[in-house]
């Protein structure tokens, strides 16, 4: 019998000018994936609010993990019996971080802070650019989770342009890499051919959810497009250009077709990957 679970990715337009209005949607919206029977939920990068409506609209939006958005997660989590992960400001003392809470039905089993933030300051088509690390601090762990649905690693939206961090986590035993995102428009090339590539090289499952639309105080427009990508790079699952719940089945015993077919993990040379690993000069 195949190793079937089923996953869904939310997909949504957050508002930071209303924090409560966005949490009630998307928890309305794991109601579905719940009643569909998800096992592993992904919501988007920042899903409670982006932090454009002012410069320091993110602390406003931040909280604690655990915290009073993360329990409600848990809530819902228990209620279904299902992992979820997704991104939001997190406030940690006096510093934040773009961080991943991953929930399971027995409440929080770890996080993940966003590693490789977006800064663009010289891009012209979102002027004046964009520095997360004015907000945020950055990671420092790759982390893998041991969830009810095997090993999943968790990386948030800019991770994805790096496939050193898809390797990492293929590598550490991830059979599931999720994405949270919130993927800048008019991108899609660069969306979908990255998750195509991150799954294919590490021969897993990449589950990706992202923000859709435009956000409602700036002029910052998203991808959407929540995809799932099977480890041979196949898209098996694709959302509609609006705010929606995607659910899907996949088999994680289709990981270990792919590798007999092509046993790239085995091939590998790390002898020769010595300038990888090194910080820049």
């Amino acid at each position: 019998m195949p190793n079937e679970i089923t996953v869904a990715a939310i997909q949504i337009t957050a508002d930071d000018r209303d924090k409560q209005a966005t949490v009630d949607k998307v928890l309305r919206l794991i109601d579905q994936a719940g009643e569909r029977g998800a096992e592993l939920t992904v919501l988007p990068e920042v899903w409670t609010g982006l932090g454009a409506s002012a410069d320091d609209a993110y602390r406003a939006i931040a909280e604690t993990v655990p915290g009073p958005t993360t329990e409600r997660l848990a809530e819902k989590a228990k209620k279904y019996g299902m992992t979820i992960v997704g991104s939001l400001y997190e406030r940690r003392g006096n510093r934040y971080f773009n961080s991943a809470p991953v929930i399971g039905p027995d409440g929080i089993i770890g996080r993940y802070d966003k590693t490789h933030l977006f800064d663009a300051p010289d891009r012209p088509d979102i002027p004046p650019g964009y520095k997360e690390s004015k907000k945020v601090d950055a990671g420092t762990e790759l982390p893998v989770f041991l969830t009810p649905v095997g090993q999943v690693g968790v990386s948030v939206c800019s991770d994805l342009r790096f496939p050193e961090v898809y390797r990492e986590l293929a590598l550490k035993g991830a059979k599931v890499i999720v994405c949270a995102s919130a993927f800048l428009s008019p991108r899609f090339d660069h969306w979908e051919f990255f998750l195509r590539a991150r799954a294919t090289e590490n021969q897993c499952w990449v589950v990706a959810s992202g923000q859709v639309g435009k956000d409602p105080s700036s002029d910052y427009a998203f991808v959407g497009r929540s995809m799932v990508v099977d480890p041979w790079g196949v898209i098996t699952a694709t959302a509609p250009d609006t705010e929606c719940c995607m659910t899907t089945t996949i088999d994680l015993d289709y990981i270990d077709v792919v590798k007999q077919r092509y046993p790239l993990m085995d091939q590998r040379r790390p002898e020769l990957y010595q300038t990888i690993g090194r910080a820049k000069a």
